[in-house]
């Protein structure tokens, strides 16, 4: 069987792609791809690091991910030590008891099957036929496009004389979307723009505002607005026939920055996790748990949760603008900020048995620029 590493490298080789450019478009460090593809998994800070990247890394490529987080598992599962007492054969009770037993439970099956096959021999034979959805088409007519979308569907884009065709190829921890100029990975609540017609400026924006993270039978709701030359094309209101090319990043911009929090009182501890970068962007969350403890989180005000954790578990939450969290026992989870390029930071939430509210936000820095910072919650 051709290893993890191998088929990593073959189908990036068959892409054409060097690790620099899928270091971008993934925002994964070229170090940890090639560390992916040399299987030295040692470089990374713990298990969860390499099949979070390995996944992406391999929706990326168009392999199947679960069955290289798969193969990852089980590498890890034969590099355990075997206890010499499970080398040791163990005395058991004789074989015969088994086997009454065995006679014994096939017996009362048979008796069973009987009785309730008799109740409605009408549907005894009948075959289950599952439910398959057919993949559909649809055509963006309108300005502003808001389906839900699932593995399969795809939109047709006019502009100008061409049509061009987006795919939503794959539903899992991200939304896989296709189109002529590659593939597009969106996280939960995450915003992008194509450049459909290669002119330097973006035709269509595409956001992803909900899908059940492993679940594809549930879809993805994705909004597609029209900008620029197609927002003219389909009569997007405000949208002039010939807009300025020299506006529209500007405009862009604007339009991507989120919405200005309500300053942080000075009274109010904080600690900032990223200073003075151009412009907000995504992050995730991860925590793990090293005790037992209740965890409530809220993110982008709309995805929440509230559970009682135990020893081992984990959580990732994507986070577009703000994530508020709660613990019983602030020394009991370990939460990292991952953010682009690999950049990782571990946060200090408290002492054992201590209760612990915060807030992670982006806020506007003094002298231009965005602050990534930690807020105590009073």
């Amino acid at each position: 069987m051709i290893s993890i590493g191998e088929q990593l490298k073959a189908a990036r080789e068959r892409t054409g792609l060097d690790l620099d450019r899928i270091s971008d478009d993934t925002n994964i460090a070229k170090r940890f791809l090639a560390a992916l593809e040399e299987e030295n998994f040692s470089i990374f800070p713990g298990d969860p690091y390499v099949i979070g990247f390995l996944r992406n890394y391999a929706e990326y490529l168009g392999l199947d991910a679960r069955e290289l987080v798969t193969a990852f598992k089980n590498v890890r599962i034969q590099e355990q030590p075997i206890p010499v007492e499970s080398l040791i054969p163990k005395r058991g009770p004789s074989p015969w008891i088994f086997a009454a037993g065995g006679i014994a439970v096939l017996a009362v099956v048979v008796v069973l099957f009987l009785v309730l096959g008799r109740k409605d021999p009408a549907n005894r034979g009948a075959p289950e036929e599952a439910a398959v959805r057919t993949p559909q088409e649809y055509a963006m007519d309108v300005p502003v496009l808001e389906k839900r979308f699932y593995e399969g569907d795809t939109v047709l884009i006019p502009l100008g004389e061409q049509k061009y065709r987006l795919l939503v190829a794959k539903i899992s921890d991200r939304v896989a979307v296709e189109s002529p100029v590659g593939r597009a990975l969106f996280m939960l609540g995450e915003k992008g723009t194509l450049d459909l017609d290669r002119d330097t400026a973006p035709e269509l924006q595409i956001f992803v505002n909900d899908f059940q993270k492993g679940d594809p039978s549930k879809g993805a709701l994705i909004t597609l607005s029209a900008e620029g030359a197609l927002a003219a094309v389909l009569g997007a209101p405000g949208v002039a026939a010939q807009a300025d090319p020299a506006e529209t990043p500007d405009a862009q911009a604007t339009a991507a920055a989120p919405a200005p929090e309500t300053p942080i009182t000075p009274d109010l501890k904080t600690t900032v996790i990223f200073d003075k970068v151009a412009s907000p962007f995504p992050i995730v969350l991860t925590t793990v748990f090293r005790n037992y403890c209740m965890f409530r989180y809220e993110a982008d005000r709309r995805e929440r949760e509230e559970r009682y954790y135990h020893k081992g578990d984990q959580i990732t939450v994507n986070v577009t603008n703000t994530v508020k969290f709660w613990t019983s026992n602030a020394a009991a989870s370990k939460t990292t900020v991952l953010a682009t390029g690999g950049r990782s930071v571990d946060l200090d939430l408290g002492g054992q048995g201590e209760v612990a509210v915060k807030q992670i936000r982006w806020v506007a820095a003094e002298g231009g620029g965005w602050n990534l910072v930690l807020v105590d919650v009073p």
